[in-house]
């Protein structure tokens, strides 16, 4: 099989068009379900911001007819006001063209170069492997990109997949049962744009949430959410077609407690989305509120998206109170992911 290795050309339909289908395929192939994006919002997905750059090459196939078809794709995203000795890396190959060197072509001509050209001495990368695999599995395509990358194992994180609509009765249940240590606190729930007036609290969540990630021996810097950051990110995620539905838990005092959000791709064929940041803040804890805000944010899903079939959500493996969380709304484990971080000297 011919396999070219190139940059992607941002500025050309048929590239996104085919990058679109490929992601589809992915999505298809993990969670058996797609969220199609048009062209102007994989563009969108894909451009940098003033808070990190970022650059994809693809691998390109001669296909049987002549033609040829974008099969692998590789990200470099370097972060530009924190981290700034990491390069963040990634590759995928379609499922039906797995196992031709494809994701060794990458690597080897696309993101070493890059990691060379950055400049940066931290490298981290994320990989896939099976729900019931050996994670120290030399053979599993992750561990050996990894391997050639000079990158080591840091956590390991799981991935979980929520077969929708949920049962009425059971988010009946839960919330019975988050109200039980409740009290005064209160749960508020928006779309899309944080309100003017919680964007500085609001910073403080998502900062906290990195701070409190269990990531093992990962290293990382938690950004600073400024208003200015937080408005960027939704314009960028306005742009790229998503939705995104937000809980917040009010304490007593009226300040902010804790947050969840779910993301859901806006059009018509969009079957799944993704459970993303949960967080109580410290003092907070011990009052149901993650299971709170979570049992109001999924009673939303059935209006605001009934089409959607299944939502995803990841964990790190020493995460019990989340896990524990997720497990009683029915998520079940779809697939584990290695993070990766080394020095390596390419």
């Amino acid at each position: 099989m011919d396999i070219a290795i190139r940059p992607l050309d941002l500025a050309s339909d048929a590239d996104i068009a085919q990058l679109c289908a490929l992601d589809e395929a992915l999505d298809r192939a993990r969670w058996g379900g797609t969220e199609p994006a048009t062209i102007a919002q994989c563009r969108a997905a894909l451009e940098s911001s003033p808070y990190w750059t970022q650059c994809c090459h693809v691998a390109v196939a001669e296909t049987m007819e002549g033609g040829q078809s974008i099969v692998g794709l590789a990200f470099t995203m370097l972060p530009l006001r924190e981290n700034l000795e990491t390069v963040h890396v990634h590759a995928e190959v379609h499922p039906a063209f797995r196992g031709h060197g494809i994701g060794t072509a990458l690597v080897e001509e696309a993101l070493i170069p890059a990691i060379r050209e950055s400049g940066r001495p931290l490298v981290s990368a994320w990989g896939e492997i099976p729900a019931d695999g050996d994670a120290d599995g030399p053979d599993l395509p992750a561990n050996a990109l990894a391997r050639r990358l000079g990158l080591q194992r840091r956590t390991l994180a799981v991935a979980r997949a929520l077969d929708l609509p949920v049962d009425p009765a059971l988010l009946d249940e839960l919330e019975a049962e988050a109200a039980e240590r409740l009290g005064d606190y209160r749960i508020l729930t928006w779309e899309d744009a944080v309100p003017d007036e919680h964007l500085a609290p609001y910073g403080v969540l998502l900062r906290q949430l990195d701070l409190d990630d269990p990531d093992e021996d990962m290293e990382h810097e938690a950004p600073e959410f400024t208003p200015e950051r937080i408005r960027t990110i939704e314009q960028r995620r306005k742009r790229a077609g998503l939705r995104c539905l937000t809980a917040v838990a009010l304490a007593p005092d009226g300040t902010f407690a804790g947050n969840t959000e779910i993301h859901v791709r806006a059009g018509e064929g969009v079957t799944v989305g993704w459970q993303e940041n949960t967080l109580v803040m410290p003092e907070h804890r011990g009052h149901r509120l993650g299971l709170a805000m979570k049992v109001a944010n999924h009673r939303r899903l059935a209006a605001a998206a009934p089409g959607l079939r299944r939502l995803v959500t990841w964990n790190s493996h020493v995460n019990p109170w989340m896990i524990g969380i997720n497990e009683k709304l029915g998520y079940r484990v779809a697939q584990r992911e290695i993070g990766f971080q080394g020095r390596p000297e390419l």
